[in-house]
């Protein structure tokens, strides 16, 4: 399972509010960066995972599950998802997007008979017990409600661990799970 990332990497100049909008009150250093912790860290363990594989010669594939993101979708979500990224998202979500989609490729490239690939995409994560997240969190679930199509709704952080760990143990479970099959997984 590789759950590592950020929301604000080093060279957004938002990398200070990490603290406040991290699960884990995360402080980055100058090497912080999308490339370094997403796609670097993913990469290492795919790597490691398949290297495993093939030297146990295991009798089924490696599941490894991949924490991306609603938005590393939006190429897909029509009408809407290419224009927001397009004119709307900000340089750093761009580069967020693109250390995710490059994770995703990687992950869906490899051998199949070796790993098992689970990319789940959860919009905005959140939990009942940090109010400070309620109003990001109300406005997703009101652009999701009013369809638009390129907004997720938020899952909370229990059901998406929950839709992680039952994923691993799933043989049937591969490839993208958006938010209503990590609510069906998380049951």
């Amino acid at each position: 399972v590789h759950a590592i990332g950020l929301l604000f990497d080093q060279d957004s100049g938002l990398g200070s509010y990490n603290v406040f909008v991290s699960g884990s009150g995360s402080v980055l250093d100058e090497e912080s960066t999308y490339d370094a912790i997403t796609r670097q860290t993913a990469f290492n363990a795919i790597d490691a995972t398949i290297e495993y594989s093939t030297n146990a010669q295991m009798q089924s594939p490696i599941p490894f599950c991949f924490t991306s993101a609603a938005e590393a979708g939006w190429p897909d979500m029509t009408p809407g998802g290419p224009q927001v990224e397009e004119y709307l998202a900000p340089k750093w979500l761009k580069r967020y997007l693109k250390a995710k989609r490059e994770v995703e490729a990687k992950l869906l490239s490899s051998p199949l008979e070796l790993i098992r690939p689970v990319i789940v995409r959860p919009s905005l994560i959140y939990s009942l017990d940090r109010p400070a997240s309620y109003l990001p969190v109300g406005a997703f679930f009101v652009g999701n409600k009013l369809g638009l199509p390129f907004v997720d709704r938020p899952v909370t952080v229990q059901s998406l661990s929950s839709a992680i760990v039952r994923s691993v143990g799933r043989n049937s479970v591969r490839g993208v799970q958006r938010y209503a099959q990590i609510d069906e997984l998380a049951g």
